[in-house]
């Protein structure tokens, strides 16, 4: 077993619905979202969902892009399970081109559903990485520019927060009254957007999982990283990342460089350092 790489597993991504631990009204809500754009892109109908605004909170590496990146691709995939909604095995054409699987900051994508008949467009901007409110007025006409109008364009902005110190919480404010677009917001500190802003949105919290769903789900993520693992250690991870799954995916990562070695409770004790947030 060859195993996934230390880069992969710090930024792993889910491959069905089942992967996503914790986050049951995300995925609730989001399953929901999938089953009415597939049926009226499908459907080519003229009352199609094209404008909706969802704040997503919760705790840094919570799962909030993770989510959102799978939703596009459940959206996009050629060979959706109809039951289950859990895209195909990635062979089809548009799960082939992952969304966002590497670097994501400015990408953008034009496909089409099945059927052919509706474009989505999928943008994600990092606002760690806006300084000016002219670069984030570049980036959003960016976008208008490119979009075929006839089709779905979805709009992500990472750690929405940062905007708010230049007020550029503002400009978004007329971008999303003026653009028919599904807008996805994430932070992990809301309370730093003014509340005329969070007042636009629809919000869903991340939930961090239980003790006993997260354990499976690392000792999976273990095995088809082929790192050998401890019960013991397994259960500290739990512990130690307070059950934010994307902090204990750090402590999978650091195992990887030896996964013969693998997932010891001397490694999650001793060398694997934890800061969660305040």
């Amino acid at each position: 077993m060859t195993g996934r790489s230390p880069r992969s597993l710090q930024n792993y991504e889910p491959s069905i619905w089942e992967q996503i631990i914790g986050n049951r009204k995300v995925k609730r809500y989001f399953q929901k979202l999938v089953r009415r754009i597939r049926r009226e892109a499908d459907a080519g109908s003229s009352r199609a969902l094209r404008h909706a605004c969802f704040l997503l909170t919760g705790e840094s590496r919570s799962g909030k892009t993770a989510a959102v990146k799978f939703l596009v691709r459940c959206i996009k995939c050629h060979r959706l399970d109809p039951v289950t909604l859990n895209p195909c095995d990635g062979t089809c054409a548009n799960c082939r081109d992952r969304v966002g699987s590497e670097e994501q900051h400015g990408l953008f994508e034009s496909v089409k559903t099945p059927d052919g008949q509706t474009e989505i467009h999928f943008h994600i901007i990092d606002c760690t990485k806006i300084s000016t409110p002219a670069e984030l007025i570049e980036k959003l006409r960016a976008i208008g520019h490119k979009v075929n109008t006839s089709g779905y364009v979805v709009v992500y902005l990472d750690e929405a927060h940062r905007l708010v110190a230049r007020h550029m919480d503002e400009i978004l404010l007329k971008e999303v009254e003026d653009h028919h677009y599904l807008w996805f917001f994430s932070t992990a500190k809301p309370e730093g957007l003014e509340d005329m802003f969070q007042n636009r949105l629809i919000k869903l919290a991340t939930e961090l999982p239980a003790d006993d769903e997260m354990a499976p789900w690392l000792i999976d993520r273990c095995n088809e990283a082929g790192i050998d693992w401890e019960p013991e250690a397994i259960l500290r991870v739990i512990d130690k990342s307070n059950r934010v799954v994307g902090i204990a995916l750090q402590a999978l990562t650091l195992a990887a460089l030896d996964p013969d070695e693998g997932l010891t409770l001397d490694l999650v004790e001793n060398d694997w350092v934890v800061k969660l947030d305040s």
